[in-house]
């Protein structure tokens, strides 16, 4: 695995402006500014480097997420599944994309 250092941060699917990028620390709503996700865009498939692990999440959620030395957290998500360790893509979708893990239920947030 490469260092940390070289990590890249790779943004693509359904957007205006898909990108790679060095940076992986920061609010995700910064990162969605950059790329501006197409109207229709409602999942981000977010992936880890070692390629083990995927997760579909609606952007209403995603949006409220962050990126702290490549891993996502968001805050009050209905499952831990979406807190994924080194990520480097993100990938739009319009409608959800098959998970490495599946949650059984969750709920929009408020």
């Amino acid at each position: 695995m490469a260092p940390e250092a070289e990590a890249t941060l790779l943004m693509t699917g359904a957007v205006r402006r898909p990108m790679e990028i060095v940076q992986r620390n920061g609010p995700i709503g910064s990162f969605l500014a950059l790329v501006a996700p197409a109207p229709e865009a409602d999942h981000a498939t977010v992936r880890s480097r070692d390629g083990l692990f995927s997760a579909s999440i609606p952007l209403e959620w995603l949006v409220l997420g962050h990126l702290d030395r490549g891993r996502l957290r968001i805050p009050g998500a209905p499952t831990n599944c979406w807190s994924v360790k080194d990520v480097v893509s993100i990938n739009f979708t319009v409608g959800a994309e098959e998970d490495s893990v599946r949650p059984e239920s969750f709920t929009a947030p408020i």
